[in-house]
């Protein structure tokens, strides 16, 4: 199959739609997602608001394409944690720590990925990238007998477990425990080890 090279004004276009949302991106870590407003976005990177929506339906569907990004970049991030090692276990590890980490080097983000209401950037391809991820790994330590299932205790039940820990990790700490503690991430480490020992064969 033939792919066809984008036009110049095609990628003129994704350039511009790429601006938008990293500006947007900023917008709402220094001021919050109700601090983002279309008229200043467009004043940042002389547009007019009208041009704006020529690559947003409304304020609605930027916020959720960034939500969308940000989703993109924390499966990134901890892509490049997890691919030095063929250790299950400490693939479960890495990724874990740095799903901790991003979220704590990008608490705005990481409210408007998972402390929003559900929306088709939440339920989309890069959240779906994450589930698979987590879950193919479990099923590579069960494969090399890293792991083992107890009963119902399958790898889909895992994936969730080791899921739900990190995610709860990363919550406390970017709200009530925001600055609270400077060694989080090593109670973190602690944490997740002994998770993982629940299921090492």
């Amino acid at each position: 199959m033939v792919t066809k090279n984008p036009t110049p004004q095609e990628r003129r276009k994704e350039q511009t739609r790429r601006d938008i949302l990293e500006n947007a991106r900023q917008m709402i870590v220094r001021q919050g997602v109700d601090g983002l407003s279309i008229r200043a976005l467009a004043d940042q990177i002389d547009y007019t608001p009208g041009a704006l929506y020529k690559y947003f339906d409304s304020k609605d569907d930027l916020i959720d394409a960034v939500r969308a990004a940000s989703f993109e970049r924390l499966n990134s991030f901890i892509a490049m944690r997890i691919q030095p090692t063929n250790n299950a276990a400490e693939m479960l590890l890495n990724g874990g720590l740095a799903y901790i980490e991003y979220a704590a080097l990008h608490p705005q983000e990481y409210f408007l990925m998972f402390n929003m209401e559900s929306s088709k950037a939440t339920s989309g391809e890069q959240r779906d990238i994450a589930m698979r991820s987590l879950l193919q790994i479990v099923e590579f330590g069960l494969m090399q007998g890293e792991f083992v299932a107890q009963d119902d205790y399958d790898a889909a039940t895992i994936a969730y477990h080791c899921w739900a820990t990190v995610h709860g990790i990363a919550s406390l700490q970017t709200t009530i425990l925001l600055d609270e503690r400077d060694d989080f991430l090593l109670l973190s480490r602690v944490m997740l080890q002994k998770v993982i020992e629940g299921f090492v064969a």
